[in-house]
């Protein structure tokens, strides 16, 4: 079974007890930043004596040692993972929305989507004051 271990914002998987099946979260950061670049899904798939070999759907096997504490290494049950999947879903679909407006011509705006844009500026000058 993984194991978090530290505090709640510098948690690290313990992979010394990990069984196979074991299912956790790998955020990747851009360097020197604060921005997610994705959250990947990883199930442990296989242990050798030294190793975890862990499998995602759509990376190629990760090789991980099991003395090693993991960074950036997350279960599903972690509010602060919680938190930085939702900020990174958000972040994705608001990346999506603005090339979908720069794609548009300005006329193939219609009123209700100015007016759901003028709503949420409104909203965030508030949260501001």
């Amino acid at each position: 079974m993984l194991i978090a271990k530290n505090d709640a914002y510098h948690k690290q998987l313990n992979f010394a007890d990990a069984e196979i099946g074991d299912v956790f979260w790998v955020v990747e950061h851009v360097p020197y930043s604060g921005t997610i670049k994705g959250v990947q899904k990883y199930t442990v798939t296989e242990i050798r004596s030294k190793l975890v070999i862990c499998q995602s759907e759509l990376a190629k096997p990760m090789k991980i040692k099991r003395s090693t504490l993991q960074e950036n290494c997350y279960l599903e049950n972690d509010p602060y993972f919680a938190d930085i999947q939702k900020t990174f879903e958000i972040s994705s679909q608001v990346e999506w929305v603005r090339r979908l407006i720069k794609e548009h011509e300005s006329r193939d705006f219609d009123q209700e989507v100015v007016d759901a844009v003028l709503a949420w500026q409104r909203r965030v000058e508030m949260r501001r004051e």
